[in-house]
């Protein structure tokens, strides 16, 4: 559908209308990972965390998050309050936290049955919330053996190699012409991943190959081909194996999914409104030996009183050098 834009007489009336829609804000609904058990200092910082790269990369556009606890029993109130989805990266993998690979099932199937009663909702995978994602799709809830491993962690940077039907998806002629250069000729994608998906195993996979495209492809160290982005054949769901957001110069990305975002009709909020929303007592914290070098900082969240967060263990685990601090 082609918009038509008209200009209108800059009155008094319609700056103080400017104004005011302009302080109103699109949500996007980022679901909360937990932390991994087999840690030493698991729960001493909080019940769950999100790596805050992932939320000030949504910010800068202008776009605010409320945190989806992954243990909520309230899912859907959640949903409804959002404009979007986005499961971020983290170390919880599916096979040991079922809990949330549950939520994140139920929050895609919502994504779904909003797509399809007109109303235009994104979603956005990256790294673990890709593979979800793809687990999703299978439909068989095969958490232990769909994924198979690759050798693309530790900050291996990669370039992007477009299939056919790449080259003609929304998310690459969505962004700019030198992202667009860049991440097709330069290894320049952060990927922190083990596991992942061959493009020979996902066009086998018809419950994937019908649901999802793969857009591009990358290599691991030992030349190993995995599919590196994705996007949905009907639906506005897009998935990238690597981390866009931590790197500045990827920020068409988020723009691209930003522009997807406010394509939804839902009303928006006011700031105030938004802080209402965060329900979750939470800290920022800067947890690079924490995250055994990955984040520089992550948000942590207490889902209720009872938690077992323990200030002097937390502050332990920030400082500890040897990586035995964890829960990423």
């Amino acid at each position: 559908m082609i918009e038509h834009t008209r200009k209108i007489k800059n009155t008094s009336h319609n700056k103080t209308l400017k104004t005011a829609t302009g302080k109103r804000k699109f949500v996007i609904g980022i679901v909360s990972v937990p932390l991994t058990p087999t840690k030493k200092y698991f729960k001493v910082c909080g019940d769950s965390y999100i790596a805050s790269s992932h939320i000030s990369w949504l910010k800068s556009q202008g776009i605010e998050t409320i945190v989806i606890p992954y243990d909520t029993k309230d899912l859907e109130k959640y949903f409804n309050k959002v404009h979007g989805l986005y499961l971020p990266s983290g170390g919880a993998f599916a096979g040991t936290q079922m809990e949330y690979y549950r939520a994140c099932k139920k929050l895609m199937i919502m994504a779904m049955k909003e797509n399809d009663r007109g109303n235009y909702f994104p979603v956005w995978g990256c790294c673990m919330g890709f593979q979800q994602m793809l687990i999703i799709a299978d439909g068989k809830d095969d958490v232990d053996h769909f994924l198979q491993k690759f050798d693309s962690y530790n900050n291996l940077l990669c370039a992007i190699k477009l299939t056919e039907e790449g080259k003609h998806s929304k998310i690459m002629n969505g962004i700019d012409d030198d992202t667009h250069k860049k991440i097709t000729t330069m290894k320049c994608t952060l990927n922190n991943h083990m596991l992942g998906i061959t493009p020979a195993k996902f066009k086998k996979n018809v419950m994937v190959s019908d649901f999802y495209k793969i857009v591009g492809t990358s290599s691991d160290r030992k030349g190993r081909e995995f599919v590196a982005i994705i996007e949905g054949h009907h639906y506005p769901f897009y998935g990238v194996q690597w981390h866009p957001e931590r790197n500045d110069e990827m920020n068409a990305l988020v723009r691209f999914f930003g522009n997807e975002v406010k394509k939804n009709k839902k009303p928006r909020y006011t700031i105030n409104q938004v802080k209402k929303m965060q329900t979750m007592k939470s800290k920022k914290v800067d947890c690079f030996n924490y995250s055994n070098s990955l984040y520089k900082k992550c948000t942590f969240f207490w889902h209720k009183r009872t938690s077992e967060h323990n200030k002097k263990l937390c502050s332990a685990a920030q400082l500890a050098g040897d990586g035995s601090g964890g829960g990423v």
